[in-house]
């Protein structure tokens, strides 16, 4: 009943009765069901949990089948670690220590961001609340500086009915907080409703500039909301070049009116004025898809050369900022025929390396949704799916990559180059569920492919959320657990923040990474 896999390979094998995945490079055993008596337990190795705060019940969510937002970030010295939740919480910790230095409850709110100042001074956070408000507090006392909401521009909300779940992400959020180096903030507003009242699905969305006192430097689109949900939006470490990607459009008439970039369309900023410069309508890619879709996929190379954008078809774009063009395309996920019917996988995250190597992750293999099929499911796994790559934006060269056993979700990286962390989450396969959880991280600096890379792993019974961080040293990985739900109810894990320490090994070869080739 239980099947052993080859050792010292990188591949996988399954057994469907008892769902057993071995990974053996890892040392990994996955189990849908119960494991076996005798079953040797899941270690961590190379990430060492320095300390763990519990975050509280969080139960209900999790039966209602909803994962609980969460959003981590270190200060500019690593000494500080700010955490915001779903339920409205903002924690401040010391690193080494686990010590709570502040606790602030955000009234009818979710803390959807959480930044720095460059000077570690004053930590911002973003809300996902009826007036969408970004604030400024002082630290070390927490004393409120300002608030800038975004409410007159996106609409205020309305706050939901006690016991609707999902209630919060109908009201005004930031979905973007970035700290630029010299102090100003880059802000995405973006409110997604259904408005009774007209029976249309509303979208509205603006990015601004703002200073460290809280004034708009420039807003995006200059005369008022766009009607279009801009989803995600970066910039490099100065913002001399904004880029961002606009989606879904608004149902309601009125709102079309207002001046803004069309769906489906990437678009860059001039970063001093907010003017835009450069404009890219991305095609969808038919007969698979009608519609192009992206996630936390928008990323800005540290010196401003280079944008790139992964959308929910398995492409890749990589855009010349310098020259204000479409740079290359790449198919990385893209779909491909299995069993008669398309399979393709999305390219959901994506982040530059302080050295200016571009890193995006692949899903799960999906039947792509502008097709009509018979059926629910994908025949096989498309063989990019689970995947990370590590990519030189000039040559459009993949440098190495890694394939998973489990599906990967989110990205962080320190600002030395040195690590990088993903977290883990379950997927399925047919009928049952798969789970294993935890944290991912790998040594950017090591010589090899993506399993010569892969440094450590820590094991954890919840899911983890994508939002983690990692240190600006690169010495310490910060995520947070929460419980998940199985197929009969049950519920695994904790809802907690774990700060793990990375180990370096002394046996490893070590190899700089490789500088992009520029053009």
């Amino acid at each position: 009943m239980w099947k052993a896999c080859v050792r010292f390979t990188p591949s996988c094998a399954i057994s469907f009765k008892g769902l057993i995945l071995f990974f053996a490079t890892f040392g990994l055993a996955l189990y849908g069901t119960a494991p076996p008596a005798g079953a040797r337990k899941i270690r961590a190795f190379g990430l060492k949990l320095l300390w763990e705060y519990p975050l509280g019940d969080i139960s209900f969510h999790v039966r209602a089948g909803h994962t609980p937002d969460s959003f981590l970030r270190f200060s500019p010295d690593g000494r500080l670690l700010a955490l915001g939740t779903l339920k409205g919480d903002l924690l401040i910790f010391e690193s080494a220590s686990g010590r709570l230095l502040l606790r602030k409850k955000v009234p009818e709110a979710m803390v959807k961001r959480v930044a720095f100042s460059p000077d570690g001074k004053t930590l911002y956070y973003g809300e996902q609340s009826p007036e969408g408000a970004v604030c400024a507090l002082g630290l070390p006392h927490g004393q409120t500086l300002w608030c800038f909401s975004t409410a007159g521009d996106v609409l205020r909300g309305e706050p939901p009915a006690p016991g609707d779940v999902y209630g919060v992400y109908r009201l005004p959020g930031i979905y973007r907080l970035k700290v630029l180096s010299g102090g100003d903030l880059l802000v995405l507003a973006v409110h997604s409703w259904y408005d009774r009242g007209v029976r249309a699905w509303r979208r509205l969305s603006r990015l601004y500039r703002l200073s460290p006192e809280g004034k708009v430097c420039w807003a995006y689109p200059a005369s008022g909301p766009a009607p279009v949900t801009i989803i995600y939006a970066d910039s490099d470490p100065r913002g001399h070049r904004v880029a961002l990607v606009a989606l879904t459009p608004s149902e309601y008439p009125p709102d079309r009116r207002n001046h803004g970039p069309p769906a489906g369309s990437f678009v860059v900023l001039e970063g001093e004025d907010g003017k835009e410069v450069f404009r890219y309508s991305i095609p969808p890619l038919r007969p698979y898809f009608d519609r192009v879709s992206a996630w936390e996929s928008v990323a800005v190379s540290p010196d401003g050369r280079f944008a790139a954008l992964g959308t929910g078809d398995g492409r890749l774009f990589l855009f010349d900022l310098k020259r204000l063009r479409l740079h290359r395309t790449l198919s990385l996920a893209t779909p491909i025929v299995l069993g008669g019917f398309p399979v393709s996988a999305s390219l959901g995250y994506g982040l530059f390396g302080p050295r200016g190597l571009l890193y995006v992750i692949s899903g799960e293999s999906t039947l792509p949704y502008g097709t009509p099929l018979s059926v629910d499911r994908p025949a096989g796994p498309h063989p990019a799916a689970r995947t990370l790559w590590a990519i030189d934006p000039g040559s459009g060269r993949i440098l190495w990559r890694f394939t998973s056993p489990v599906r990967l979700q989110g990205l962080s990286v320190d600002r030395k180059g040195r690590t990088l962390a993903v977290c883990t989450g379950a997927f399925r396969k047919k009928n049952l569920s798969v789970r294993q959880f935890g944290v991912l991280v790998f040594d950017l600096k090591r010589a090899g492919g993506g399993l010569s890379r892969l440094s450590g792993y820590f094991p954890t019974a919840g899911t983890c959320f994508f939002h983690l961080a990692v240190s600006p040293d690169g010495s310490l990985v910060a995520a947070v657990e929460s419980p998940w739900r199985d197929e009969l109810g049950r519920l695994f894990g904790r809802h907690r923040l774990l700060l793990l320490r990375v180990s370096r090994t002394k046996k490893t070869r070590f190899s700089a990474e490789p500088r992009p080739h520029l053009r």
